[in-house]
């Protein structure tokens, strides 16, 4: 994975949280925050769409659940804390959805990116890297 600054001529597709991934014939792109990033076709291992984290959302959904009945029963305040934490937790968990993780050799964490089409996006990425490591 190499940063770069160099003019290409890439096919983009917009992420939700600002900034583009795209696609050449040798190597994926990703600019977001003001960082560029180049990833050789031949050093990605592996693509995956993960459409939500269900174990976070579901311990929210059980927070929001205790808060309620802690706030009915108990504590009021207690409990609407552990909601608030809950209702905080399960909007982070879906602003998440649907991240398109790049795994790369060599590196530890993968890329993670939110395309404003993910289904679309993921498809079109694994086509073309399937398609050059084929052609080589």
């Amino acid at each position: 994975m190499t940063q770069t600054n160099d003019a290409v001529d890439v096919t983009r597709m917009s992420l939700r949280d600002s900034g583009w991934i795209g696609y050449t014939d040798d190597a994926v792109y990703i600019e977001r925050d003001g960082e560029k990033i180049q990833i050789d076709n031949e050093h990605v291992r592996k693509v995956t769409l993960q459409s939500l984290r269900w174990d976070l959302a579901i311990m929210s959904a059980l927070l929001i659940g205790i808060g309620g009945y802690v706030a009915i029963t108990r504590n009021p305040l207690v409990g609407i804390a552990f909601a608030a934490v809950g209702v905080l937790s399960m909007y982070r968990t879906y602003g998440n959805r649907y991240a398109l993780r790049i795994q790369v050799e060599n590196e530890s964490k993968p890329v993670t990116v939110y395309p404003t089409y993910p289904v679309e996006c993921h498809e079109t990425i694994v086509d073309s890297i399937e398609d050059r490591s084929h052609d080589g």
